[in-house]
């Protein structure tokens, strides 16, 4: 016999109950500024995500106009940390913000064939 539906409701659940492929798909929806300014504070489960390097394959810093002034790392070396997170998988990346050709080197050094 199916719960009821106001059982069903009141129900809790837990996060960390999650999958990590299932966790991963959803830290992607945020934003790439997001996880490397928040998401990856919020618990070791979400850090290991986080840091894995498949989360970075593709790179999409288009929310980079959201951060604000008071944040702590600046575009470039944000974007500096995602192409590093992504060890050597990285196969996109989109840039929205000024023109940098230092970060085009950096990016071609690290991954350029």
């Amino acid at each position: 016999m199916m719960p009821s539906r106001s059982k069903l409701n009141q129900q809790e659940r837990n996060w960390s109950d999650l999958p990590s492929d299932v966790t991963a798909n959803i830290l992607e929806t945020v934003g790439m500024v997001d996880i490397l300014e928040n998401a990856q504070k919020v618990c070791t489960a979400w850090r290991k995500i986080c840091k894995d390097p498949a989360m970075w394959r593709v790179i999409n810093m288009s929310d980079i106009d959201i951060l604000r002034s008071d944040a702590i790392f600046s575009p470039l070396t944000m974007c500096k940390h995602a192409v590093d997170r992504s060890q050597g998988q990285l196969v996109d990346i989109t840039l929205v913000f000024a023109y940098d050709p230092g970060l085009l080197s950096y990016n071609a050094d690290r991954y350029g064939s």
